[in-house]
């Protein structure tokens, strides 16, 4: 019986706290999307400070709930987790429950990335140009007398600059 009690007793402590809920707050006033892209459509603007429930993530979005039940897509820079009322030491948490928020922590240097992901090596082994996408950027260069009528258009005066070489000299070929 006492096996029971003891799972019970970890069941009732640490379960809660395997559901919880990752809460946050808007960092300044944040624009609530429809769907997570920027041109997406704004259904309300957050002022700053804003309590959100965090539901999802995708990607650098975030699928949040405000306490009204307006529900949207942030951009994840724009919420910090905790509260904005929260002290910086921990406190009313689990980790400081137990004991253990306020121990030092090993000094780490953290880096952060957003962006793209999911490329492995083989992927960026097999990778090729795409012909006809580099044939449509070609085709949006400009004719040397095209941009000498922009820069006339501009005033702008044709000035001599060196160009360098792989040592960073400058180089006395002109190209």
């Amino acid at each position: 019986m006492n096996c029971r009690a003891g799972l019970v007793a970890a069941l009732v402590l640490f379960l809660p706290a395997a559901y919880a809920v990752e809460s946050g707050y808007t960092l300044m006033p944040t624009e609530l999307k429809d769907k997570p892209f920027l041109d997406a459509a704004t259904v309300v603007t957050l002022p700053e400070k804003t309590r959100v429930e965090i539901v999802i993530r995708q990607g650098a979005w975030m699928q949040v709930r405000t306490k009204d039940k307006q529900q949207g897509w942030v951009h994840m820079l724009s919420v910090r987790l905790g509260s904005p009322d929260q002290k910086s030491a921990g406190g009313g948490n689990l980790l400081s429950a137990i004991g253990i928020a306020n121990r030092p922590r090993p000094t780490t240097t953290a880096t952060v990335t957003t962006g793209v992901r999911g490329f492995s090596e083989e992927d960026l082994a097999k990778a090729a140009p795409n012909a006809a996408e580099l044939a449509k950027m070609k085709g949006f260069a400009a004719t040397a007398s095209d941009a000498q009528q922009l820069a006339a258009q501009g005033k702008l005066e044709p000035r001599q600059i060196a160009y360098f070489d792989a040592d960073g000299k400058p180089s006395k070929e002109k190209k």
